[in-house]
């Protein structure tokens, strides 16, 4: 059977209506799978505002005596219900100028069975596809507007992630008069891979880190909670005695490695503990960025390096020591610093528009910290974070940035300023 049916519609003053129009048409009909018809009275359906008709295409027969205002009402709901239709009437040249453009055919009693028959097949192939392509498109709809809805609620969700971790973060550093603290966290979506922390163990030390996940997202950001808690955990195992940040570093290794059930969770870190005694800064790193010690217009790789977090539980960790100098600032961060300086001398990359990594790009712009140059460590860590954003694909940043830097105070150099 055809997919198609034909809804016909006569008025009462049409006699004998299907044996004179319906039947020998259907008779006529050029094709083997001949439609099934359904019966509508001309003013049910001036009534209905096409709600009547469901799909296929339409067949009515008028007499020529209709009121105007039925016919007007019977051509809207027509228009309703967007079918095409063959309309039968000795007013056809009234008529035409009113529906013709609008799929509607009308024609004169005269026309003949099989040419009604004729215009109709063609309007139910043609039909068949329409419906198809309405049912579709409603199926489309339905699902797009399930699609948003789950869209939004992702959205709202990924916001209420990215709160949550920001609330993870020190909400105050833990400045004295004669250290500073400054801080940068850049996600490169919604939530970041990285995380740092400062915190006073006690009256005269005062413990620090800065860790990555490996990832980016919402996996990534999973791990840091992890990461946090557990180096929160070494740190807080050792409180009131002498803590050295590679044996932090091995606990937490093992955790993550007892708790990764195969699936794979590495990342990277570099953990320190401040004394402010005799300002000695014990300093160890697990497959993490070389912290970096700038001052007086120098820089100082410190390169306390271990094994990548995660991957082998009998990993060791090695710490070194050395002292903070008087207006010296130590600073700590991720490796999202070499993607957001790109070479500027390269070219940019195939079918990307980006220029290539250079690693060691971003070291020349990190004398912007010296204290020399921004007394406030707060100013220095804008300067950078503006230099950051002036580099070409800012906008959309290809990894998380997240630094912290740590400046021991210099007097005398306050006491110059004072002065001058």
């Amino acid at each position: 059977m055809s997919e198609t049916t034909i809804t016909f519609c006569a008025a009462p003053s049409v006699e004998q209506a299907e044996s004179r129009w319906l039947a020998p048409v259907l008779a006529a009909w050029p094709d083997l799978d001949v439609p099934s018809a359904t019966r509508l009275g001309v003013e049910r359906l001036g009534e209905s505002e096409g709600d009547a008709i469901a799909e296929g295409v339409l067949f009515a027969v008028f007499a020529g005596d209709e009121p105007s205002s039925l016919v007007s009402k019977v051509f809207d709901a027509i228009h309703g219900a967007m079918i095409p239709g063959i309309v039968v009437s000795p007013r056809a040249r009234e008529l035409r100028p009113l529906i013709h453009k609008h799929g509607v055919i009308v024609v004169e009693p005269s026309t003949s069975a099989a040419a009604i028959a004729s215009m109709l097949f063609a309007l139910t192939e043609r039909q068949t596809l329409v419906d198809r392509l309405r049912r579709d498109v409603r199926t489309g709809a339905t699902a797009d507007k399930g699609m948003r809805g789950e869209m939004d609620r992702l959205h709202e969700e990924l916001h209420l992630a990215a709160t949550v971790q920001r609330e993870l973060l020190p909400q105050k550093l833990p400045d004295s008069d004669d250290l500073r603290f400054a801080s940068m966290y850049k996600p490169a979506t919604y939530v970041s891979g990285d995380l740092f922390d400062a915190r006073e163990i006690d009256e005269h030390r005062v413990a620090f880190f800065v860790a990555d996940a490996v990832g980016h997202g919402v996996p990534a950001a999973l791990i840091t909670m992890m990461l946090s808690r557990g180096l929160l955990n070494q740190l807080a195992l050792r409180a009131g005695r002498d803590i050295d940040p590679a044996v932090c570093l091995s606990g937490l290794n093992v955790e993550l490695c007892q708790h990764a059930c195969g699936n794979y969770r590495f990342a990277t870190a570099v953990c320190g503990v401040l004394d402010k005694r005799d300002w000695t800064v014990r300093l160890a790193g697990a497959g993490h960025p070389a912290s970096i010690l700038i001052g007086r217009g120098a820089t100082r790789m410190m390169d306390s390096q271990g094994p990548l977090l995660g991957v082998f539980a009998e990993a060791e960790y090695t710490s070194e020591t050395f002292t903070l100098q008087p207006g010296e600032t130590l600073m700590l961060y991720t490796d999202g610093f070499e993607l957001a300086f790109p070479d500027p001398n390269a070219e940019p990359m195939p079918n990307s528009g980006k220029k290539s990594v250079a690693p060691r790009e971003y070291l020349k712009y990190m004398g912007v910290l010296d204290a020399e140059r921004h007394a406030d460590i707060r100013e220095s860590m804008e300067a950078l974070a503006t230099l950051i954003a002036e580099q070409e694909g800012s906008l959309h940043q290809r990894d998380d940035v997240t630094a912290l830097a740590i400046r021991r105070v210099d007097p005398a150099a306050g006491a110059l300023r004072r002065a001058a």
